[in-house]
């Protein structure tokens, strides 16, 4: 049984068969590890590249976040690169952490004050000096992580305005219908 609810909307842009996004929830015992990745422009080689570094999380997922990303970012020299965010949410020790290279949203709603913020960078090609935040961890955190392929006009607070009382997937849906742009793939994962 997962020990998180989540609500994912995955989708190519307008008139496109394949997203350039990509995604990964890795449940252990423990820990949830998400990874979200949006390619470099679209189509096929975005999504290879975003491929290529949902690979390298999966076969290194209890390595702390920051070697994770750099192990993706050798792993996607001579692709086209990608911007890319990691959250681990650890059950055991009741923190949450976050590192990020690139403009990948993430937003959270929890008891404590939690603001991650993602280093300009791409994957594959700059990657800058990479800084882990954590958090504590209340059961019932809310996080939503989304691509660039959702409006930067996105609040949390005005998305769950109208969707308060809905269920992960009812929040991920109303904020791909409310916020998700035609001309870019659109990925936006929310979970709790």
């Amino acid at each position: 049984m997962s020990r998180m609810e989540l609500g994912i909307v995955h989708r190519p842009k307008s008139g496109r068969n394949i997203s350039g996004d990509a995604y990964l929830v890795k449940e252990e015992e423990e820990a949830t590890l998400i990874c979200l990745v949006d390619g470099l422009g679209s189509g096929e080689a975005a999504a290879e590249a975003a491929q290529a570094a949902i690979r390298c999380v999966e076969v290194g997922s209890t390595l702390p976040l920051s070697d994770i990303m750099a192990k993706c970012h050798r792993a996607l020299r001579g692709t086209r690169g990608a911007v890319m965010a990691l959250l681990r949410v650890s059950f055991a020790e009741r923190t949450i952490t976050f590192v990020g290279v690139g403009n990948i949203g993430i937003h959270v709603r929890s008891t404590a004050l939690v603001k991650p913020i993602s280093r300009n960078g791409i994957v594959g090609y700059r990657l800058p000096s990479l800084k882990e935040f954590t958090y504590p961890y209340t059961p019932g955190d809310l996080f939503v992580l989304h691509t660039d392929g959702i409006s930067s006009r996105l609040t949390l607070d005005d998305a769950l305005r109208t969707e308060e009382a809905q269920d992960v997937q009812t929040l991920a849906n109303a904020m791909a219908r409310n916020f998700g742009k035609e001309n870019d793939d659109v990925t936006v994962l929310v979970a709790r």
